[in-house]
């Protein structure tokens, strides 16, 4: 989610009257004017679905088996397929 704000007072007002839990972490950072006028959030900043699909697909990464020194691969075996060297 992007909530835009003005700093007011030294305390940043959340435009369209969000309102946040207290305790919410959140990361401010300054928008220069240029970007200030545009009303779409920031390109490097994922769309919900996306965020749900990158940590599924962390999830889903984080649940492989991690290299054992008893599975009969190791690093030095992934190199010799990949690149050929003994």
């Amino acid at each position: 989610m992007v909530v835009r704000g003005r700093v007011q007072n030294g305390v940043v007002v959340l435009e369209d009257g969000v309102k946040l839990p207290d305790g919410t972490r959140v990361t401010v950072a300054p928008i220069d004017e240029l970007d200030a006028k545009s009303t779409s959030p920031p390109a490097e900043i994922m769309s919900e679905q996306d965020h749900r699909w990158l940590i599924e697909a962390l999830d889903r990464i984080a649940s492989l088996p991690i290299e054992g020194p008893d599975d009969g691969f190791s690093g030095a075996d992934h190199d010799r397929i990949l690149y050929g060297k003994t």
